[in-house]
């Protein structure tokens, strides 16, 4: 029994004594109250500048204007700053398609070019078909519900004022029916909420799962070979540099053939999407060239990024409790984008949303989401999202190759240390060697 508590004296000393013990203790709570307020807090937040807007009313019965009205209920937090801007209320002429589409093709590079934030079509015949879909890049929930409460109750009051005295209750809930509000992007493309949500989702967790999963693989392999003093025979027949991009360049071919036997599924899929059925949506999603240039672009430069902080982590431990600690702020980097999804999802072009996609170590899965919820069809660099992730890339490789650099004047000494691990002033000093 004696021995035994010998053992359980060492092995709570060698956690509790560490400063990154007591860092946890702090971090730890930090983060479960980030994990639970944060996504609420930020899928909640209101906008701070009045938005601006457009509406196309085909029906010709006033409803654009008496929306317009409408909407001056709704103030900013100041209570004198309109939440609303109508811009414009056009009335085209419903029976001439030509002139819809060009009138839709002008407000769409407004939407695009973020000049215009989103805008109606009030279509024809609305008090029997209810027909009204919002175009805009991203869809707020609070903006979404305050416009189809609105056009709810217009519709229903001049329903209503159509109707006969003598009504059954039946009549009075048919005409108060609620509109269902559709979604669309710039050029008429439907977007699903679910759909959007989820396919974002998916590709941020190839990405997290690749990274993180080989990552892991290369910073025990390096632990492993450590401890077993194998290390010392390999640098003696090759520089620490070659070993350790070897390693990372080796698994991350490994990572790619995964990456490319998904990508092969999925080209036979796309060889049979029509009898197979897949909606519209998924398939503007997988088969949508643009956004897998961008995701394989952000899987290999994620891969290579982290896989090399995890090369690092492990030539400065000496085992995988000792590396625990730093892995949790590189899986905190990663997942961030998922914490916050229902945020960036109704504001993907927020300051908030531009700024943290552009810090490297945030880019690859951040950008990703925010491509895929704006969605993108054409590869043109007067839309901000694709110069803003082709300037993500370019970010991002530069800090790749700073980390590289850095890790490569670590890992040289601390494969070959043992015992305790080095402080910070002892790695600055490693670098500078």
């Amino acid at each position: 029994m004696h021995k035994m508590w010998i053992v359980i004296k060492r092995e709570y000393a060698q956690v509790v004594k560490k400063k990154s013990f007591l860092v946890g203790i702090i971090l730890t709570p930090l983060f479960l109250v980030a994990v639970t307020l944060l996504p609420a807090l930020l899928a909640d937040k209101k906008s701070s500048t009045t938005e601006s807007l457009s509406i196309i009313d085909m029906d010709n019965n006033g409803i654009g204007e008496k929306f317009k009205s409408s909407l001056e209920r709704y103030l900013l937090d100041d209570g004198v700053t309109p939440s609303y801007n109508v811009k414009n209320i056009y009335t085209p002429d419903p029976t001439d398609s030509s002139a819809v589409a060009e009138l839709r093709k002008e407000l769409d590079s407004l939407v695009i070019g973020g000049k215009l934030k989103t805008y109606l079509v009030i279509s024809r015949n609305v008090l029997e078909n209810d027909s009204v879909i919002q175009v805009a890049k991203s869809f707020s929930f609070n903006m979404g519900s305050r416009f189809e409460h609105r056009l709810s109750d217009i519709l229903a009051a001049m329903r209503l004022e159509n109707m006969k005295i003598n009504v059954s209750v039946d009549s009075i809930l048919h005409v108060t029916r609620r509109v269902d509000l559709k979604h669309q992007a710039p050029g008429g493309k439907e977007r699903d909420f679910l759909t959007m949500y989820m396919g974002g989702i998916v590709f941020v967790m190839i990405i997290f799962m690749t990274a993180l999963g080989y990552g892991q693989i290369l910073m025990r392999s390096v632990i492993e070979e450590k401890n077993s003093r194998i290390m010392e025979v390999l640098v003696s027949s090759i520089s620490p540099f070659q070993l350790m991009a070897g390693k990372v360049v080796g698994l991350g071919m490994a990572s790619l053939t995964q990456v490319a036997i998904w990508f092969a599924i999925g080209a036979i899929l796309y060889s049979f999407q029509a009898s197979l059925a897949i909606s519209a949506d998924i398939s503007g999603i997988i088969f949508n060239p643009i956004f897998i240039i961008y995701f394989l672009f952000y899987l290999v430069l994620g891969y290579l990024l982290y896989s090399t902080l995890f090369a690092l982590i492990g030539s400065i431990v000496n085992s995988d409790k000792e590396a625990q600690n730093f892995i949790f702020p590189i899986t905190m980097a990663m997942i961030l984008p998922v914490m916050i999804a229902m945020y960036i999802i109704q504001e993907p072009d927020s300051t908030v949303a531009v700024v943290l996609s552009l810090i490297p170590f945030f880019t690859p899965t951040m950008m990703i989401m925010r491509i895929n919820f704006i969605g993108v069809d054409v590869f043109n660099f007067n839309n901000p999202i694709i110069f803003e992730a082709t300037l993500g890339i370019v970010l991002t490789a530069l800090t790749t190759l700073a980390v590289i650099w850095i890790t490569a004047r670590i890992f040289r000494i601390g494969i070959l240390m043992y015992g305790k691990r080095p402080t910070l002033p002892e790695l600055i000093k490693w670098i500078k060697y």
